[in-house]
């Protein structure tokens, strides 16, 4: 399961993210990493663009980024 299969509001903690060093850096940086807990807060119109909220930030992240993100339902 990844942050794509959430509905608005639900949460989930993230399992772990499966990419390349770079990009996993850069969502660590953003407090997505394993043990994190993130929320969908909206998804916009063909599911393209996820908006979380992740510690104290907001963020959006692209579908293509989205699902390499694994989470566990809370």
């Amino acid at each position: 399961m990844n942050i794509t299969d959430l509905k608005c509001g639900e949460r989930g903690i993230v399992t772990g993210v499966e990419c390349e060093a770079p990009l996993k850096e850069r969502l660590s940086a953003l407090n997505i990493r394993s043990g994190g807990v993130v929320r969908l807060l909206k998804v916009s119109y063909f599911k393209k663009t996820f908006f979380l909220q992740s510690g104290g930030s907001r963020l959006a992240l692209r579908r293509e980024v989205a699902v390499c993100v694994s989470i566990k339902k809370v």
